[in-house]
């Protein structure tokens, strides 16, 4: 009785985990970091994969991905759809050494993309990086990071604000469980518990063929109170492209903070902020966004969990012609919410609503895109003023020890303020994992997009079909 009760809470606890990682990979701006309970008094390493590779004090999690795929339009353009087969192939080492006070995380990966019938889009994109982490007390850590990305396939505008680069980093969930940088998740005994799902593969937004090397770096301090925390960070990077006749190379320098605090046994209340500037080269001006964001939320309380959330974004764009400086300024209100249900342990249903509204004081050209949900398909200049509303369902469920699912819904509506035109999208996802052991997963996922417009050439769709392994040494 008790190796079968032993049994059934892992698989609770693999299942909580996966529903998690999935709804942070999937979902942006849903539910806020919980902040802790209070500060830990004595500090204790998290628990290691007993099967990583020890080299002289460092644990190392070398990982090889093995995918082929599919897709009737792959740049999702409603003029010339590619239809093409591919396959892929991503080996990455992650390398982390740690005495509990000082971690130092190495990190890079290569994926290569090749599409027999279309040879001139095959990419080669790659990344490397390290992290440095210092715990100075147990209720403050300062981090820096370096990051290095080379993307062949580019979006049609850039996100406005952007978030740090993901490190593959250990992290401790609120479970008490570890996710390893291999993706593995171990129980604090050490046991492997799980594993998180591959990433997917392409973009929900249009691209083309433009190489690009991105360099960043970013320091980070967090602050743990008794029952908070504040987490502030500052990013510099740049971006230069190969082709500039789209893009031009820039320089980005962002500030961001979260903090959240506990106001009772249940509720706690959260803010989230962002402002970024962006200098593009041969230009004599520049353009500051920033997000800022409060609401509140709850843990857990039965079978319900929930966020809800208001804030204003804006921009302001300084150009100069012929001497003379035109400013152009845009912003307006952001609100939405997120629940979650949990009818058994093994599924969980996420529902998010977003509204956000974008008024500029006039039109003009632009690289930079307003933050939209993560799902969307659809890119909105930052100068044009739009009225966007966004509602999303996600579900996960743990089908047995082995076999994994999610599903994601998206629907988005853009109308065009001052214009007849409205954008409608739809997104559809879906993923299936097979764990053959413990090192070792199959994938299956299927991408649905939908642009319907009135405005010309701006409808489009696409299926795309991804289908790969993972293992991990």
């Amino acid at each position: 009785m008790q190796i079968e009760t032993s049994i059934r809470r892992k698989r609770v606890v693999a299942s909580l985990a996966f529903g998690l990682l999935t709804l942070v990979a999937l979902i942006s701006s849903s539910f806020a970091q919980e902040p802790p309970l209070d500060v830990t008094s004595v500090g204790k390493l998290p628990a290691r994969d007993p099967n990583a590779i020890a080299v002289n004090g460092w644990l190392l999690y070398p990982a090889l991905r093995i995918y082929s795929l599919y897709s009737d339009n792959i740049f999702l353009s409603s003029l010339r759809p590619l239809s093409v087969p591919g396959i892929g192939i991503t080996p990455s080492m992650t390398a982390e050494w740690s005495n509990g006070i000082h971690t130092t995380t190495l990190y890079g990966n290569i994926d290569r993309q090749a599409f027999p019938t279309q040879n001139e889009i095959n990419t080669l994109d790659g990344r490397a990086g390290f992290t440095q982490k210092y715990e100075a007390m147990r209720d403050l850590i300062f981090t820096v990071n370096g990051n290095f990305n080379h993307q062949t396939w580019s979006t049609g505008l850039q996100n406005s604000l952007q978030t740090p680069a993901a490190t593959p980093t250990t992290i401790v969930l609120p479970n008490g469980n570890t996710v390893l940088p291999n993706g593995t998740i171990v129980s604090p005994s050490g046991q492997v518990v799980g594993q998180t799902s591959p990433t997917t593969t392409g973009s929900n937004v249009q691209v083309a063929v433009n190489p690009f090397n991105q360099y960043s770096g970013t320091f980070s301090i967090d602050k743990i109170f008794n029952r908070g925390i504040v987490s502030l960070s500052e990013t510099v990077s740049r971006n230069e492209y190969e082709s500039q006749v789209v893009f031009r190379n820039y320089n980005r320098r962002q500030f961001t903070e979260h903090a959240s605090f506990w106001l009772g046994p249940l509720f706690y209340a959260y803010s989230d902020g962002s402002i970024g500037t962006v200098e593009t080269d041969g230009t004599s001006g520049s353009t500051t966004a920033y997000r800022v964001l409060g609401g509140f939320g709850t843990r857990q309380f039965g079978l319900w969990r929930g966020s809800l959330y208001f804030g204003h974004q804006g921009s302001q764009s300084n150009t100069a012609t012929s001497g003379v400086t035109n400013n152009v300024t845009a912003g307006g209100d952001i609100y939405g919410g997120t629940i979650a249900y949990y009818p058994i342990p093994q599924w969980t249903l996420t529902g998010t609503v977003d509204r956000i509204t974008n008024i500029s004081s006039q039109a003009s050209a632009t690289n930079l895109a307003l933050n939209l949900p993560s799902f969307s398909p659809i890119q909105v200049p930052l100068t044009a003023s739009s009225r966007s509303t966004s509602a999303s369902l996600l579900s996960s469920y743990e089908i047995s020890q082995q076999w994994f699912a999610s599903a994601l819904l998206g629907y988005l509506r853009i109308e065009y303020v001052g214009s007849s035109r409205v954008d409608t999208s739809w997104v559809a996802n879906a993923t299936l994992r097979y764990d053959i052991w413990k090192n070792m997963s199959l994938a299956w996922e299927y991408r649905y997009r939908s642009v319907i417009s009135n405005a010309l050439f701006a409808t489009v769709n696409s299926n795309t079909f991804v289908m790969g392994t993972t293992y991990r040494f």
